[in-house]
């Protein structure tokens, strides 16, 4: 598929988390290799960069030509490690979990695991932040004809919708103190994305 809104990223680094996951592999496909009624996401001549947690197959990932950075965005050191020498970079953070072993492991991985992120990519100088969120943040409709707007409240969807309301509201106070860093959370609808902002 051509894509005639297509951007040049002015960036030249990528760095990708979730990209062993559905989506996140989907948005890797569309930096790297295009995908079947999608197409590219950007044009450029940059890198890209996975933070992947261990155990993961990154086998297609390396066929895309991927730079793989096993870790895990609880341990700052692996965060670290991931961001190191990515001033300029574009972080397009896919990670989360929907499904957990402990209910805790929703705000340690959803909501720390994205602050940790968002420190460290600060840190290096890392250009722009785009945050994949969720619309359980807030919750579910009132009535079928009702639509969600940036500044409805939250009313979260279980554990998960409660993390990544902590999330946002993370993001939110990071985005309020004006640093250098632009700060983009998207909430999904549970589909791909057809527009991406990057």
């Amino acid at each position: 598929m051509q894509d005639t809104n297509l951007r040049p990223l002015n960036a030249p680094l990528v760095l990708l988390t979730g990209a062993a996951g559905w989506l996140g592999g989907r948005v890797a496909a569309a930096l790297t290799t295009e995908v079947p009624d999608v197409g590219f996401l950007a044009t450029g001549s940059f890198r890209v960069r996975a933070l992947v947690p261990a155990g993961e197959d990154v086998s297609q990932l390396r066929e895309q030509g991927l730079e793989i950075v096993t870790g895990d965005i609880r341990n700052m050191e692996c965060v670290r490690s991931f961001v190191a020498g990515a001033e300029g970079a574009v972080l397009i953070h896919m990670a989360g979990i929907i499904h957990p072993r402990t209910v805790a492991q929703f705000e340690a991985i959803n909501t720390q695991g994205t602050i940790n992120l968002v420190t460290a990519a600060q840190k290096a100088g890392v250009r722009r932040a785009v945050v994949m969120s969720s619309n359980s943040p807030i919750g579910c409709n009132p009535h079928p004809d009702h639509r969600f707007t940036e500044e409805s409240h939250y009313n979260p969807w279980g554990g998960y919708g409660r993390s990544k309301m902590l999330m946002e509201e993370a993001l939110r106070e990071e985005i309020a103190a004006g640093g250098q860093m632009q700060i983009v959370i998207v909430r999904e609808r549970n589909e791909w994305p057809t527009a991406f902002v990057i």
